[in-house]
């Protein structure tokens, strides 16, 4: 087995990156490797990069290859993460793991948290926060994301939690946690592919100005993450009750053919993506471009104070 020569040569920062008190906005690969089908994950991968450069902010890509923390991506690590079979779904605690073996993984948003808390980072743009699944009594299942945000401090922005999970009960358990939420241009959380739950939230900014007032006094005062959730556009948000409707169709399935682990949530979002005639693929896609252009702008906006 190989085994890295030191913790010295297993961080690799990209041509772009400046250090973690200039602009930046930080990208996870688990939406290359795990979020959509070739070639679309590239494209949208790209993309949001695009857009946050757009913004005179630095994009920073982060994912293990071969033991190695990539802070940035060049293309060649694009395909790679796009393409490869050999990436594992890494959370917070398989970090180290993956360094120690020269293995490869796509971080998710709790694997996002510990690495850019390691290097100080402080803006991370994702999709939709993990939480506690469905048929929580039966499975005991609770993303490691909840806890990441307890224990690290990064500004996180979401258009909620993942539509797939048991919101209601994942919003208690944040609570639980202490970790601040606040919504931007909305008093509800909201709901990934919709616009809006039935939760209502204790606090919001509807002007970028007064949100970064308020990451400023949190930085200060603050010791957990921060999460900033932003509805999907209007335009591409799908109708609440058609959702629902799906996705207890789907639920229905997934119990009869007994799938259980971890391909409960491939299953899941394979079963959407079907019944909802991509509509799902959409709405996810435009609430990333979304939360990309809010995260690059309160980041500038931020760093210029």
């Amino acid at each position: 087995m190989k085994k890295a020569k030191s913790c010295k040569d297993s961080i690799i920062f990209s041509d772009e990156f400046k250090g973690s008190f200039y602009p930046h906005t930080c990208l996870e690969t688990t939406l290359i490797s795990f979020g959509f089908p070739y070639p679309d994950n590239l494209k949208i991968a790209t993309k949001l990069e695009e857009i946050i450069r757009k913004e005179e902010v630095t994009p920073l890509t982060i994912g293990i290859r071969d033991g190695k923390i990539l802070v940035g991506l060049k293309e060649e690590d694009f395909e790679f993460f796009a393409k490869s079979k050999d990436v594992i779904k890494a959370n917070m605690r398989d970090v180290p793991y993956l360094l120690s073996t020269m293995k490869s993984g796509a971080l998710t948003i709790s694997g996002m948290l510990y690495v850019m808390d390691h290097f100080s980072l402080k803006f991370l743009a994702s999709g939709g926060l993990g939480g506690v699944h469905i048929g929580f009594e039966k499975y005991f299942d609770i993303s490691t994301d909840l806890f990441a945000l307890s224990k690290f401090k990064v500004v996180l922005i979401t258009s909620g939690f993942k539509s797939i999970l048991d919101i209601k009960k994942s919003w208690e358990f944040l609570e639980t946690l202490g970790v601040p939420v606040v919504g931007f241009k909305t008093d509800k959380l909201p709901g990934f592919y919709y616009r809006e739950t039935d939760i209502y939230l204790d606090n919001y900014f509807d002007n970028i100005e007064d949100l970064i007032n308020y990451i400023d006094f949190w930085d200060r005062f603050y010791t957990s993450s921060l999460l900033i959730v932003n509805p999907v556009p209007e335009e591409d948000e799908m109708d609440k009750k058609e959702f629902e409707d799906i996705l207890q169709s789907v639920l229905k399935n997934l119990e009869k053919k007994k799938i259980e682990g971890k391909n409960i949530t491939p299953f899941i979002l394979s079963e959407l993506h079907k019944i909802s005639n991509g509509k799902t693929i959409r709405a996810n896609k435009a609430l990333l471009i979304n939360n990309a252009k809010l995260c690059a702008k309160v980041s500038k906006l931020y760093f210029e104070k």
